[in-house]
């Protein structure tokens, strides 16, 4: 049985095993719903290894490591999506997969020696250390591992890559629609005990910061079931309730310093994203605007209401910068370009382009980088056409679920998946996707990612297109332009002014904020002078916005 909250003691032997809930069914039964879905008994005996090897047993093959995503709450090893057989039999490579714990069994935080967080981080630490440790036993290399994942999975393989605990333990990491420089990647240690505190409470244990020692004991005779029920609450698009938080541990520094600091395992990285990261999300999140019917449409005026919905956390001036930054100015009442604004909006944000700054940084550092950028629609793909290129729809052509001829897939996306498991293979076994074992190269050639050219291939039927980016001017906008207009906008506290200062005429003066310090915006001289003309760009002379 898995103990509650705390770091791993031991490790498990091979098997399969499920340490996750279902994701909440928003959408019933429906394909492009369940296929997330855990798929294997629940149970809190929970920490197990998959290893699959080809026959005959090979000698010094290379590794890899998948870790599974879900947002930290949800997700499982053993999905059918991530069926390891295909891509081990068609590129001889060893398969491993580990499960860890999620939610508040793997990420609750009080800050104490019984609560340190980050439980489910040790349960893939414990994992990597097992395969460096015996993957020679199935005739593997320990010296050629990679880890590979996508969404919190990605997170997971990037945190690895920060961490001094586990960056030796492995060779080189493919990450998938993930980079820990994402929002919803960390949270600060005061929210993630807020979190647990509210948790203890709706559970009805004692719930505050006092109590400790209560709280922990009340929420470790609970239920594993009613804990994880209760775990959602008012909670942002891809805010997730018990995320890794900075340890001093696993994580020594936010991932932003440590890769400022280049505080990082030097080492080729192969990551990208998908063109419509955001939908997915959203249909979950604005569920009825976002129907799942092909006739979805956006208003401006549901559009402006959404952007506020999506956003919650900046000031009205930022708010106002996100409207204009991905609003078509040639036609902005258009609906599906409304609609659409609102998917780039949230992929850009929460994806796109943390993946772009961690290739970036890496590739600073004169690091190999590899990006892509994975643009096909599967032909039978359940979910409405509008929705496009979701998050995760890269997931099967990379476990070759395509030649799986019950599956249906057309003969140009069962190439498309050759395409895509060579290109990984040869990442794991070379360190290049276009460089195979035997020396040879792939028909495509994929060019490395520099600093200065940011160059990307496009990954799709038919396609070998390479270029900039991708999305580098909302990269721009999401990592340069607002923090600097946020900064400038947010009201700071003045400093006291002495107590008796007085004029010529000895007349008390007010401070120079007005009672009380109180930001007010009628008062345009009180902001900085970038920051005045920053708004004023967004503000008709009537003061609306336009």
């Amino acid at each position: 049985m898995c103990i509650f909250f705390t770091p791993p003691f031991e490790m498990a032997v091979v098997a399969l095993g499920l340490n996750s809930r279902p994701a909440r069914q928003v959408f019933g039964d429906f394909p492009g719903s369940v296929i997330w879905n855990p798929n294997t008994q629940l149970s809190e005996d929970c920490l197990y290894i998959n290893v699959v090897a080809p026959k005959p047993r090979p000698r010094n093959a290379a590794a890899m490591v998948w870790i599974f995503g879900g947002g930290f709450y949800s997700g499982t090893a053993t999905l059918d999506v991530y069926d390891h057989k295909t891509l081990v039999s068609e590129e001889n490579v060893i398969l491993v997969s580990m499960q860890y714990r999620v939610a508040s069994l793997g990420f609750l935080f009080f800050d104490t020696s019984d609560v340190p967080g980050n439980a489910g981080l040790f349960d893939q630490l414990m994992a990597l250390q097992w395969v460096h440790d015996n993957i020679h036993y199935f005739g593997g290399n320990p010296h050629n591992v990679t880890l590979f994942g996508e969404s919190a999975g990605a997170v997971s393989v990037s945190i690895h890559l920060l961490s001094p605990l586990s960056r030796n333990l492995f060779s080189q990491a493919i990450m998938q629609s993930g980079s820990p420089t994402a929002p919803w990647a960390t949270i600060d240690r005061e929210e993630s005990i807020l979190r647990g505190l509210r948790l203890a409470e709706a559970v009805g244990c004692p719930h505050t910061k006092a109590e400790m020692p209560a709280v922990i004991d009340c929420l470790r005779r609970k239920n594993a079931t009613e804990l994880v029920n209760n775990e959602w609450g008012t909670l942002g698009i891809c805010e997730f309730p018990f995320v890794p938080i900075i340890d001093g541990a696993i994580l020594d520094e936010t991932p932003q310093r440590s890769l400022a600091a280049k505080n990082f395992k030097k080492t080729n990285i192969m990551m990208g994203s998908n063109t419509e990261e955001g939908y997915y999300f959203i249909i979950y999140y604005l569920t009825e605007l976002f129907r799942k019917e092909e006739d979805v449409y956006v208003s401006r005026e549901e559009y402006l209401k959404a952007v506020r919905e999506l956003n919650p956390y900046v000031n009205n001036v930022a708010r106002q910068a996100i409207v204009f930054e991905y609003t078509d100015w040639a036609n902005p009442d258009d609906p599906i370009g409304n609609r659409d604004a609102l998917d780039k909006m949230v992929g850009d944000y929460h994806f796109t382009c943390n993946v772009n700054e961690l290739a970036h940084r890496y590739a600073e550092t004169g690091n190999n980088v590899y990006m892509y950028y994975f643009k096909h629609r599967s032909a039978g793909n359940p979910w409405p056409s509008w929705t496009g290129v979701m998050h995760g729809d890269e997931i099967n052509y990379v476990f070759g679920e395509p030649l799986d001829p019950r599956k249906g897939y057309t003969p140009h996306e069962v190439e498309l998946s050759r395409r895509m498991m060579r290109y990984w293979a040869n990442f794991a076994k070379t360190g290049n996707p276009s460089k195979s074992e035997d020396g040879t190269w792939t028909a495509t050639y994929w060019p490395v990612h520099t600093a200065y050219g940011r160059e990307y291939l496009t990954l799709a039927i038919n396609s070998s297109e390479t270029g900039r980016g991708p999305r580098l001017k909302q990269y721009a906008f999401w990592k340069k332009y607002l923090p600097q207009l946020i900064a400038m906008t947010t009201p700071q506290p003045a400093p006291e002014p002495p107590a008796c200062v007085t004029n010529s005429t000895g007349a008390a003066l007010q401070p120079a904020w007005g009672l009380g310090h109180r930001w007010r915006w009628g008062a345009a001289a009180q902001l900085p002078l970038a920051a005045a003309v920053a708004l004023a760009s967004l503000l008709r002379l009537d003061g609306t916005f336009v």
